[in-house]
């Protein structure tokens, strides 16, 4: 797996396209992406900007300072860099998420309730 200070920047970056599309941010994406900011900075930027994708994303800057990102929340298996990369805020490895889609199938939950 890659170092955390890359998965942060991997994680930064995400967030800072995100914000970006979503609402036009003025900020200097090196500044944002390079690490220098601290999460209470990052949360002061945040303010007043909420929507699903930030929420995810800020989650995984917090299970990075825990040391617990890239960790299925559900098995405890480490998940490839490869597919944190894909997706970032990612919180469960393929295995789980596959069982848990097939029981919300069966049982007509709503799936993206829980991943």
């Amino acid at each position: 797996m890659k170092s955390r200070r890359a998965m942060r920047r991997v994680v930064l970056s995400s967030l800072f396209e995100h914000l970006e599309q979503r609402f036009g941010v003025d900020w200097s994406r090196d500044r944002f992406v390079d690490g220098s900011l601290s999460l209470p900075q990052i949360d002061a930027l945040l303010a007043y900007k909420s929507d699903p994708r930030i929420e995810e994303l800020r989650g995984a800057l917090g299970r990075l300072e825990r040391g617990t990102y890239g960790i299925c929340c559900c098995c405890k298996a480490r998940m490839p860099a490869s597919v944190l990369e894909q997706d970032p805020a990612r919180r469960f490895c393929a295995e789980c998420e596959q069982r848990y889609l097939h029981h919300a199938t069966q049982h007509d939950m709503q799936p993206s309730a829980f991943l």
